[in-house]
């Protein structure tokens, strides 16, 4: 049974940059214009196919939390400013506490 005051959704917006310094330009960005208050950092390997080649790469992942009401303009920028050609950008809803649900939308 999920009770209704840690079922309120937010949004999980995902994507990953090169390195830290990117990562934190990205999070900076988006803090600075208020559309999201909260982001989260892990550092992580990936293995992907990028032209016609198996590649490896150490990048840095961020969990952007944001409103439903922010989800496009959250996207449009990192689009506009990631550093990768082609930058993956997945989002979608989970369910949170009440307190945090709240504080989330504040922004």
């Amino acid at each position: 049974m999920i009770y209704s005051k840690f079922n309120q959704l937010i949004y999980f917006v995902i994507t990953n940059e090169v390195d830290k310094k990117n990562a934190c330009n990205m999070a900076d960005l988006l803090l600075k214009e208020k559309l999201i208050p909260c982001v989260t950092f892990k550092n992580i390997e990936s293995h992907f196919w990028w032209k016609g080649e198996i590649n490896k790469s150490k990048e840095v992942q961020l969990i952007i939390k944001c409103k439903e009401d922010n989800i496009k303009k959250v996207c449009e920028k990192i689009y506009e400013y990631h550093s990768y050609e082609v930058p993956e950008i997945a989002y979608f809803p989970v369910s949170a506490n009440k307190d945090y649900h709240d504080w989330v939308n504040s922004f």
